[in-house]
Parts: C-alpha cells; structure tokens; sequence
C-alpha cells in the first residue's frame, strides 16, 4: 500500500501511521475502501486512467462560472446535500470535467468545455481551499460570500487550450442532453457515458497548478489519452506525463517581450523589440508557459501576432507550420539579430514583413 501509493515511512512503524497516511489522501477510511472496491486497477487515486475505464466511467461533468484552479482548488457546493450526494455517487479520486455555465463572466468561455480536475472527498470549507488573494473578492460580495462554501479537496488539474474548447453538446450530447439537464450538472454533476468519456479522450488538455498542490512544469498540449498517463504511482504524482504536441493542425505565433529591452540585453536595443517565433496548437499556452518561466519581475510575454488572433484556420500539419517558422527564420537572420534558436531581436517593419512570409510560406508548402 505504502509504495503503490508513494507514502515514506520516515523510519516510523506502518501499522501507526497508515491511518493518519490514509485520512490524509483519501478523507477517511471509509473512502479508503470505496476507492479499492473494485480492485487498484481501477482506484482513481492511484491511476487518473483508471476513472476512464469503469463503465460508466468515474467521471463527472459539472458547471463552473469560470476555470481557475491555480486559486480556487476544491469542488464547492451552496448545499452540504448537494455536496454529500457527489460524496456517495463517486469515489475518491473521480475526475470532475469543468464546463463554463451560460453566464460565464468570460462569453468565449460559456457553455464551452475548460478543463478538468481530480477530486478527493476530503471535506472543507471554501475557505480552506480557496487562495488567499481571493478571499476579500469573495467575502465582499453578497452574491459570493455564502456560495459554494461546502468543499471538498482537488489535488490536480488539467486545462483545455482557449483555441481548442469544444461546445459542451457536441462532447456529451447524452448527459447534456439538449440542455435539460442543465439544473443537474450546475447544481450536482452528473456521471458522464463511457462514450463521452472516450471522446473526452481525444481532446488536448495540458495539466495545471492547482491551489495547495505542488507547482506543475509547463507542459505541452497533448491529447488526454496520452497526457493523462502516470509519470509514477500514487496521488503524489503530480507532475504530468511530459509530452511533444501531437502532430495535427498548428498555428503560427510571434510572442513579444514587453519591458526594458535595454535593461534585459544588457545593451540597447535601438528601437527593436524581443520576440519569439513558432508554432502550436495553442499560441496562448505556449505564451503562458514562457511567463511561467520568468520569476516575479517586469517582463512578461505577450501574443505579437498568431494566426489564430487573425482568426485563421491552424494550418493541416506541423509541416505547414514548419514551413512557416523557417520563413520567418530566414528573414529575421537578415533583418534583425538572433538571440539563440526562437529569440530574435527585430524592429516593426521586419516583424511584419516576417509573419507574411511566413502565412506564404506555410499556405503554399507540398509535401
């Protein structure tokens, strides 16, 4: 149990601390054998897959006003009943995919399918899962204050690229179904088909931090199927399976240093700006990836040009794409300064004259 599950000893006798070790992850002993109830192959906990092949699948499809488990790290709910009936229809470890409500604050993000997360049945308050820098938001909001304050712990998440977010109906038509059962997945979440689940599956996901969770490396996108397989065993791997993006449909990106150029080179600049080319299935993960690298400072990157900002179709294959970045490369040796691989050094003019070469490049590439 010890190993499959990562715990140490610490040189202390299992049989004290298996307990305490068990309430820890699992929220109680009860829970504990749920989850084992059909073996460990298919305990959740031990393998995020395993939620996939139960039939119905220990999966569950549940309404959020906005997906931002880097702060808010619990599923919540206004009543303890609501909160008990999730409890006794899954197990510890049941994955909860996220999808943004009708009233969404962000309208790209309504009715639209963000991400998932893992689920504990580790009972809280939303207090105690909840970012501090929340905590006056939503204490001082009457509407807030008193909602979804019946928690239970999530310990990993992963989110869908903004590029890629299908409509929740065309994913899971069935539990959807037409949108009468909207009150049901708002309110409980409700245990999506097997036949969903596998389309889930297929979609691109990369994992996330979530709040009280240790800090997750930036990942690449990936299909779920194969960005959900354990790196090792046991709830405390929480670091993702590291992945190249699958090959299939690519947009073109610039992404620009804002700040002291100046200061940054340790030369000046002229006038130019840093930029970084390249392309991905989503230009906005791969920005965040890049900030996430920085330490707290006055740099940050920002979307310069993508083709999906332009509202383009992401080219075929990551040949197309290929096509274009080295277009890009080409010209940006000649007209600007090469900081190393991706990274150049570059006025406007160049910049533009760069991303249409690279549009012509990729549109017109052949096999």
């Amino acid at each position: 149990m010890f190993e499959a599950h990562g715990w140490a000893t610490n040189g202390r006798i299992i049989s004290q601390i298996a307990p305490t070790k068990v309430v820890e992850a699992y929220g109680s002993v009860v829970s504990f054998e749920k989850a084992h109830a059909d073996g460990r192959a298919l305990n959740p906990m031990l393998d995020v897959e395993a939620a996939f092949k139960s039939d119905p699948p220990q999966v569950f499809l549940k309404s959020f006003h906005g997906f931002t488990p880097e702060n808010w790290g619990f599923l919540g709910f206004t009543e303890a009943f609501a909160r008990d009936k999730f409890v006794r229809e899954s197990k510890p470890g049941a994955l909860l995919i996220v999808a943004g409500t009708s009233k969404a604050p962000d309208p790209n993000e309504r009715l639209r399918v963000l991400g998932m997360q893992q689920q504990t049945h580790i009972h809280g308050t939303k207090w105690d899962y909840l970012a501090p820098d929340r905590h006056d938001e939503e204490r001082n909001d009457p509407n807030r204050v008193n909602g979804w304050i019946h928690g239970l712990k999530a310990i990993r998440a992963w989110k869908i690229p903004p590029e890629e977010r299908p409509f929740v109906r065309d994913i899971f038509p069935e539990t959807h179904n037409g949108g009468k059962n909207g009150t049901a997945i708002g309110a409980y979440g409700m245990q999506i088909t097997f036949q969903e689940a596998q389309r889930f599956l297929r979609l691109p996901i990369f994992e996330t931090d979530i709040y009280g969770g240790p800090v997750v490396e930036a990942l690449l996108p990936g299909p779920a199927e194969t960005v959900l397989k354990p790196s090792r065993p046991g709830p405390v791997s929480q670091s993702g399976y590291m992945v190249r993006e699958a090959e299939g449909p690519k947009h073109l990106y610039i992404l620009r240093l804002h700040g002291n150029e100046d200061s940054f080179l340790g030369y000046g600049a002229q006038g130019r700006v840093i930029i970084k080319i390249g392309f991905s299935v989503s230009p906005q993960t791969r920005r965040d990836a890049h900030n996430k690298a920085l330490p707290a400072c006055a740099f940050e990157w920002q979307i310069e040009s993508s083709t999906y900002a332009d509202e383009r179709d992401p080219f075929p294959s990551s040949s197309h794409a290929m096509a274009g970045e080295q277009a890009m490369k080409d010209l940006l040796e000649q007209e600007g300064k090469s900081l190393g691989g991706e990274f150049f050094l570059a006025n406007k003019s160049a910049i533009d004259r760069a991303w249409k070469a690279a549009i012509h490049a990729a549109e017109n590439w052949k096999p």
